[in-house]
């Protein structure tokens, strides 16, 4: 599904007050342009009219006009055509003298009767001084919605830092709290209300989430430290069975049974716990750590075992690679992806580990999943229903991971099982060479 785009609240109302903006000048601009022909239309109407009955009261004294101005012509007819369309207007260039350029006239022509005789008169009147004035109304409509519309997006952001500054730090604290934290969330000063009611409702929900938290992890430990002390006493018991050779005899199938099942329950009860620490976000340690030293050292922890299985472990380890995580936590993903490379490799070739600037790459032999591996960093997944395993290391290590902003990915290629562990998304490509 394809990710919408995100705008700020404030961007997308100084949009609609632009789109608003835009729409008023123009149907201001359609109105005015209405308006200004209706009023040329009606000034010059009123000055042919002026001119109109200013000839007829010169004919009305049988008195000829001798002269008459360039954009009145007047002449004498026979008869009136009444098929003609009168009054006549019409539009047309004239060239004027004074300022030797063409300009645009409107003219009115009509025929009427005056004591007898018929007459045709045609007046024309300048337009240029009507549409100047237009086209200066006109062109002040454009730069006044310019700047217009600089001032809202000026004012846009005036307003996105100071108006909103409260909201901003409000998100900044939903965005920082971590559970758990003994510091409490400082109440930002506002006088608006929408923000006083959004940060009165994250403070009871933080309230909420808090309590919750509590009765979790308290829930969480008692239960912890009640399993394992039955679990201690069943040990104990059961060690002291194993060191009974008459009941070994008879029994030892049960009773290792018994020991092994009650050391998988407690350790699958302090890996949950510590699977609900991390996801609560208590590890908040983190060091600039460079791991080379690290995987060396859990590399020699299990060299006897690799050497009991035949199996060998190559190493490409840069000091380039660096990593911000709580030491105990990148003892956990080392620690967990090497049993689970011993678990499942296969005498094909040897255990490969390497390290680059940007990641970190374990790799092994072995025939490819028959299932699950969409699943495989699900809690409780095992390969083929297996119990040899807790089904929880590899989730532990996704969640590990996830809490450092670390990406992990699984490969099958070239009949090795490929694990890298990468600081961005760009660097999965898995590179065992």
């Amino acid at each position: 599904m394809k990710k919408i785009q995100s705008i700020k609240l404030l961007s997308k109302t100084t949009l609609f007050y632009l789109i608003f903006t835009f729409l008023a000048f123009f149907l201001s601009a359609v109105f005015l342009t209405n308006e200004a022909e209706e009023f040329i239309n009606d000034e010059l109407e009123h000055r042919f009219n002026h001119t109109e009955r200013k000839i007829r009261r010169q004919l009305k004294t049988d008195r000829y006009p001798d002269r008459m101005p360039e954009t009145v012509e007047l002449s004498e007819l026979a008869n009136i055509d009444s098929s003609a369309q009168i009054p006549l207007y019409s539009d047309t260039l004239i060239f004027n003298a004074d300022l030797e350029e063409m300009q645009l006239y409107r003219k009115k022509t009509i025929e009427f009767e005056e004591k007898g005789h018929f007459y045709k008169l045609s007046v024309s009147k300048s337009l240029e001084d009507f549409y100047r004035l237009k086209d200066d109304i006109f062109g002040a409509l454009i730069p006044a919605f310019i700047i217009l519309a600089l001032a809202i997006i000026l004012f846009n952001s005036l307003l996105s830092g100071t108006l909103f500054k409260p909201f901003n730090k409000i998100l900044s604290q939903m965005r920082t709290y971590k559970v758990g934290s003994e510091t409490g969330v400082k109440q930002v000063t506002t006088s608006t209300s929408e923000f006083k009611k959004m940060q009165q409702l994250f403070h009871e929900m933080l309230d909420r989430i808090e309590k919750d938290y509590r009765n979790l992890k308290e829930y969480t430990e008692n239960m912890a430290h009640e399993i394992q002390t039955p679990l201690t006493v069943i040990r104990n018991k059961t060690e002291n069975l194993i060191a009974d050779e008459a009941v070994m005899e008879k029994h030892a199938s049960t009773v290792k049974t018994i020991y092994d099942e009650t050391n998988h329950i407690s350790k699958l009860g302090n890996t949950l716990n510590l699977l609900t620490k991390i996801e609560n976000q208590e590890f908040s340690q983190t060091e600039r750590i460079t791991t080379r030293q690290v995987i060396e050292k859990h590399l020699e922890s299990i060299s006897e075992l690799a050497r009991l299985k035949s199996l060998k472990i190559e190493k490409q380890l840069s000091d380039q690679h660096v990593l911000n995580i709580d030491p105990f936590l990148l003892d956990i993903v080392i620690k967990n992806l090497l049993r689970n490379a011993l678990h499942y490799a296969s005498q094909d070739g040897p255990i490969k580990i390497k390290t680059t600037a940007e990641r970190f790459i374990l790799s092994n032999y072995g025939q490819p999943l028959e299932q699950g591996v969409d699943r495989l960093f699900e809690r409780f997944f095992r390969e083929n229903g297996t119990q040899t395993s807790q089904g929880l290391g590899l989730s532990l290590v996704k969640k590990i991971c996830d809490l450092n902003r670390l990406t992990i990915s699984y490969a099958h290629k070239d009949n090795q099982h490929i694990f890298t562990i990468a600081k961005s998304d760009e660097d999965l490509n898995p590179d065992i060479s």
